[in-house]
């Protein structure tokens, strides 16, 4: 841990099995993934991750095709 606060034992758990290091949310330097629901077919839709460099294209074509 990099600044020794307390962390939840879920996120600790999470953290080891992806094999990231085990730091708190204010220390992590990971950001947020966008992700869009793609509804391809009438009854279920799956998520689509938006690669990191095209989320302004991504959402115009998201918006436009709603």
């Amino acid at each position: 841990m990099y600044c020794k606060s307390e962390m939840d034992f879920d996120r600790v758990m999470f953290l080891q099995e992806t094999g990231r290091p085990c730091v708190c949310l204010s220390c992590s330097e990971e950001s947020p993934k966008l992700t869009l629901m793609e509804y391809g077919h009438k009854t279920a839709g799956y998520l689509v991750v938006v690669g990191k460099g095209d989320e302004d294209k991504a959402i115009r074509c998201y918006r436009r095709s709603r």
